[in-house]
């Protein structure tokens, strides 16, 4: 079965990347040209996710095996107020239904902001987990953790909504991964504390009964007196295992958990620790290969990319991906199912430093080469409309 990648694009606007067949590396894309997106023959036609009256941010998106098709939930900016919404997604770009991801509980009303969501498949009880950010007092003062389960088809499973991490210290940028071995999720998201540097947590979830692992609580994944920042996770099949990646506004590190959130190799290394500023991490993992693939944006700033085996070796080869005169910024990973070829995304100033900012692509080999750069959504004469933000996954 061919598989297929979904770009998700602000506004928020969908791009299916089609890539068939079981080749390990894949044939240049015809894009030489800034303004030319729209003429790669590799590019299914944009898909209008949503059009409400409102603005729409932060993306993210997961892959239903069991009915090739796909769940984006994003969160809508409301005069006064922010929720989750959600759309289903056929593997041929059909819209299939949406629906509000944050329903009201008969005992714990949400009626205060819900934020950056993020959101993992489980096969096993064919559902998904979706979890965000809730303002606890509606002033920006306590942000925690909260969760819910989705069926397949958009309708609400028990428990209804519930907290994942309600701490007095804030929690921000939550990413979720699921454990087909465990049959577990693992959560993990940056914690804040008003007198210590930023660090990264994590917890783990029954995905059968929602209930918190009790043995472990929330731990702490990261360096335990330094700042990290802006955490971003992979699950590795192969060895039931997850990496788990982040930033300090400086540089890139990982730290690599089996599947019960053991730390393993010794705990935290750096992925990318060069005088600039590498920042704005992503990851994704091949298992054809059992490698990572770490992206990120330096100050220039531009996109580069490093592997990361199984074991935790960084590859000494650096990736220095598309670049020109102006910025590639905000990347986004993502592998087949089963496969060895990335695909990384980002978002592409057009035209000049002042210019409009639009979507590009370019894949990537195990074997460490690169395929050609191409445009997925440019810029549009007479539209204000700018596009940014891409998030991918692999089905």
């Amino acid at each position: 079965m061919s598989f297929i990648k979904a770009a998700l694009i602000l506004l928020i606007t969908a791009v299916l990347v089609p890539v068939v067949g079981a080749s390990s590396t894949y044939p240049p894309a015809q894009i030489t040209s800034m303004t030319s997106a729209t003429a790669n023959p590799y590019l299914g036609g944009d898909i209008i996710i949503s059009a409400l009256d409102n603005q729409q941010y932060l993306p993210a998106v997961a892959y239903n095996s069991n009915h090739d098709e796909y769940l984006v939930v994003w969160y809508n900016q409301w005069a006064g107020n922010a929720d989750i919404y959600a759309q289903r997604i056929s593997a041929k770009g059909k819209l299939l239904s949406w629906f509000n991801i944050t329903p009201t509980a008969p005992t714990t009303p949400y009626l205060n902001d819900r934020m950056a969501p993020s959101v993992a498949y489980d096969p096993d009880n064919d559902r998904y987990l979706v979890v965000w950010l809730y303002d606890i007092f509606n002033d920006g003062s306590d942000w925690d953790v909260h969760g819910v389960f989705v069926n397949w088809n958009g309708s609400y499973q028990s428990p209804w909504p519930f907290i994942i991490c309600n701490l007095s210290t804030q929690q921000d940028m939550p990413k979720v991964a699921y454990s087909p071995v465990e049959k577990e999720f693992m959560i993990v998201w940056m914690t804040a504390h008003p007198s210590l540097p930023a660090y990264i947590s994590g917890r783990r979830m029954n995905a059968a009964t929602g209930v918190l692992s009790a043995s472990d609580s929330d731990f702490t994944i990261s360096h335990a007196t330094q700042a990290r920042v802006r955490p971003e996770i992979a699950y590795n099949f192969s060895r039931n295992e997850y990496l788990v990646v982040y930033d300090n506004l400086q540089d890139i590190y990982a730290t690599r958990l089996t599947g019960k959130g053991a730390v393993l190799g010794g705990g935290e290394f750096p992925v990318a620790a060069w005088p600039g500023d590498e920042t704005q991490p992503s990851v994704a993992y091949c298992r054809q290969d059992d490698l990572y693939l770490v992206a990120w944006q330096n100050p220039q700033p531009d996109i580069y990319a490093r592997f990361v085996t199984a074991n935790g070796a960084v590859s000494a080869e650096v990736l220095h991906l598309d670049y020109t005169g102006v910025a590639e910024i905000s990347p986004s990973v993502a592998c087949t199912a089963g496969g060895a070829l990335f695909l990384v995304t980002w978002q592409q100033q057009f035209s000049s430093l002042s210019g409009p900012f639009g979507i590009w692509g370019q894949f990537v080999n195990a074997n460490k080469t690169l395929g050609e750069p191409f445009g997925i959504m440019a810029p549009q004469s007479g539209v204000s409309a700018q596009f940014t933000s891409p998030v991918v996954t692999g089905g």
